[in-house]
Parts: structure tokens; sequence; C-alpha cells
């Protein structure tokens, strides 16, 4: 095999080995469409505004919902700067969930409060976190919630 060959076949297995490093076991999901993960869908408590837990006596206590995955997931990210890949770029096993605020939300709320601490599928849209009030590094604008149908063993 010729030197450039050889050449170009490490820098590719170099590149393949840095994504690995970087994500780990975490799958990559795409941004421009929904998806469907299945987890244990939970209600946590935490802290809100002003300062998300920095002052725990005066930032508000919340209520939310999330998505506790059982391989942690990653989306692309470009970090704003390139020395904060790992903090802005970061895998997450838990998804907070935002549900729509509309009357056709088709009762998603009530879905996940009848299916809390169990196995679900649930769809959406996953959106890296731009704001401290979004919790979690992704979180998911949810479409669907659904039980996992259990298979009979044999």
């Amino acid at each position: 095999m010729s030197t450039r060959k050889s050449k170009l076949l490490l820098l590719i297995a170099l590149s393949l080995s840095t994504l690995w490093c970087a994500w780990g076991q975490s799958i990559v999901e795409p941004l421009d469409r929904v998806v469907a993960l299945a987890g244990e869908i939970k209600e946590v408590h935490g802290y809100g505004p002003p300062g998300y837990g920095e002052d725990k006596k005066r930032d508000a206590k919340i209520t939310y919902w999330v998505l506790m995955l059982p391989t942690p997931i990653n989306i692309l990210c470009k970090p704003e700067r390139p020395e904060w890949a790992s903090e802005d770029c970061g895998a997450t096993d838990r998804l907070r969930l935002f549900f729509p605020t509309t009357p056709a939300n088709n009762g998603l709320g009530l879905k996940a409060k009848a299916m809390k601490g169990r196995k679900v599928i649930v769809s959406g849209m996953l959106h890296r976190q731009d704001t401290a009030g979004e919790m979690t590094p992704i979180y998911m604008n949810v479409t669907e919630i659904e039980p996992v149908k259990s298979t009979p063993t044999q």
C-alpha cells in the first residue's frame, strides 16, 4: 500500500476514534425530525428562577417531567467556544419534556401523569438547551406518549 493511502487510512481511523471518545457510548439523534425514544417517565423536583439552584433559599421550587433513558443520547452541536465543547455539547440520559399548551395537545400532560414511573415511548423533536429553564442539556417538545407494550415470554 502506498504511503499516501496509509496516511489517509490513519487519518480516518484517528478521526473515528476521536468521535468515539467524544461521544462515548451515546447515540446521536437528528434535530430536524420527530424521533421516538423509550425510557421511564418521571416527575422531578428542582429549582427555578431567578437562579435555578444557585440560591436555594430564594429560587422557586418547580416540578417538571423527564424521560430517563437507558442509554445516553446526543444531538449535533456547535459550542459557543471550542473549549466549551464538552460542557455545551454533552450527552445525557435525562430529557426534560415540554408538552404543547394549546387545547389540541391530545391530553399529553394527562397521559404523562397516568404513566408516571412506567416505561413509555415518547415522540417529539429534540433541542439543545439554550437557557437554564430547560433544565437538561437536551430537551424534547413532545408530540406523543405511548406505554411500552410488553410481549409475552415463551
